[in-house]
């Protein structure tokens, strides 16, 4: 710059001495001219190295703006989609993040919307009468930090014959309110906002009725749809918090410590390499792609059905919040976790290579579960309330069985004096029967002596009535023969 100084100020001093020279001899307007024109020129180049120094610095921003509008553009792109070009560079750029983009944000909160349905936080459980409560549904607080703002419209869309899951709110941690006792499934019979009255789905058990009346006046959580099952749950904590929730669950209306121990089991091993022993449904193939695949995962059916709490058999995004419309893609190297057959399929077209089995825990239906649940705790109650009736019976017949007892008792006792009695008269008539052995044993032996007696006498007279018919017959013999002299 010093420079240029001094070659301005050299070019000022010749054009001094030259106009000196040449104004004795030029006309005034000529040295007025020139002079005007050196100036001019003078000026003209200041200004041009000024313009110059300017355009330059504006190239070099444009250049540096330029640079930085197709990164934030190429940024911008990844943030919406996951990956895009960088137009200057053209590099690719992605972003791994689980969330990343607002494609697979918005696709994730569609689906946890999905999963979650509607819910309404901190409504006001009544009393348990004639087996339906009336719940009073928060109403919709306007936005403070923008008070120009159209008042939220209160009608929620409850409508009559709504299903309606109801959990019991707790106070979490830093003073965050979350469900945390599940209290039934519950229909909606009559809606007047915020007033809402619900009647059970099914008859509700003595444990949820003291739940029910212990909670009434506290706050509810109401689902339309029972809270699903993942395996993000708990993801991003450590195994050792994960046992204390655990814990802190079963501990609650004395739960199976063995049930919790199983489950504190499917958490730490979920993820790790799978056993043998592992039912086929918990493993599944941890696959590396060999080439390019894009995969549809929408389905074509445009039918939006009831709600459900399960999709479509094929796998394929059925409900409109689950499709992401377009397929989804893998690049050659990428990993996932895939089925075990569609692992082995993909394997069998060389597509993927399998590289491992990884256990995965299994998920819940809680609805059904539930509902399982409820049937089995009335099959146990009806059992129970047939073995009561059976020990009610046993325990009559038992008592029946006893008076019986207590009357044969007495009758053996009875008998037993008898017999007793029986046994004296026979010791009585043993001893009169002996006696009269030894009479009848005399009078036989008198008999048989008087017998002989007779027989004896018997040939006696016999013996003397021979002799006597002898003696008649002689004498009628001697008597007949002097007759006939």
């Amino acid at each position: 710059m010093t420079i240029f100084y001094i070659v301005i100020a050299v070019l000022v001093l010749l054009f001094g001495i030259l106009s000196y020279l040449n104004f004795q001899t030029w006309h005034i307007v000529t040295v007025l001219a020139m002079f005007c024109t050196f100036f001019a020129a003078f000026a003209f180049m200041v200004l041009s190295t000024l313009v110059l120094k300017t355009q330059a610095a504006w190239r070099a921003d444009y250049q540096t703006k330029s640079e930085m509008h197709a990164r934030l553009d190429a940024e911008v792109k990844v943030l919406e989609t996951g990956v895009a070009i960088n137009e200057l560079t053209g590099r690719m750029v992605s972003n791994d993040a689980p969330f990343g983009s607002v494609m697979t944000a918005n696709a994730e909160l569609k689906r946890v919307l999905h999963n979650r349905g509607r819910v309404w936080r901190g409504a006001q459980a009544g009393q348990l009468a004639q087996n339906s409560i009336e719940v009073i549904l928060p109403t919709i607080q306007p936005d403070p930090t923008n008070p120009t703002a159209p008042a939220p419209a209160q009608d929620r869309s409850l409508a009559v014959d709504t299903v309606l899951y109801a959990f019991g709110e707790v106070p979490g941690a830093n003073g965050v309110v979350l469900p945390g006792v599940y209290l039934g499934e519950f229909i909606v019979t009559m809606t007047n906002f915020p007033n809402v009255t619900l009647e059970p789905a099914l008859p509700l058990s003595p444990q949820q009725i003291a739940l029910i009346n212990r909670g009434a006046g506290g706050k509810w959580t109401l689902y339309d749809q029972m809270p699903t099952d993942n395996r993000e749950v708990f993801a991003s904590m450590d195994q050792a918090a994960v046992d204390q929730i655990i814990t802190q669950v079963f501990t609650w209306g004395n739960g199976d410590p063995a049930a919790a121990a199983a489950l504190q089991q499917q958490f730490a091993r979920s993820g790790k390499a799978a056993d043998p022993n592992d039912p086929p449904a918990t493993v599944w193939k941890r696959v590396t792609f060999l080439k390019d695949l894009a995969v549809d995962v929408d389905s074509d059916s445009d039918v939006a059905g009831p709600r459900e709490n399960f999709e479509s058999a094929t796998g394929l995004a059925v409900a409109p919040e689950l499709k992401q419309g377009a397929a989804t893609e893998f690049k050659q190297g990428d990993t996932a976790l895939l089925d075990a057959t569609t692992a082995a399929e993909l394997s069998a077209d060389g597509s993927v290579k399998i590289e491992e089995d990884v256990y995965l825990r299994p998920l819940h239906d809680f609805s059904s579960e539930f509902r399982f649940a409820y049937s089995m705790l009335n099959s146990l109650r009806d059992q129970i309330n047939a073995y009561q009736a059976d020990i009610s019976l046993t325990d009559a017949q038992i008592t029946r069985t006893q008076e019986v007892s207590q009357r044969r008792e007495a009758l053996g006792m009875a008998l037993d004096n008898d017999l007793s009695n029986v046994t004296k008269e026979l010791e009585q008539i043993s001893t009169y029967n002996d006696r009269l052995d030894a009479h009848l044993k005399a009078v036989l032996a008198e008999v048989s002596r008087t017998y002989r007696s007779v027989q004896t006498l018997r040939e006696k007279l016999i013996e003397t009535q021979e002799k006597l018919k002898a003696e008649i017959d002689e004498r009628l013999s001697s008597d007949e023969l002097q007759t006939s002299i």
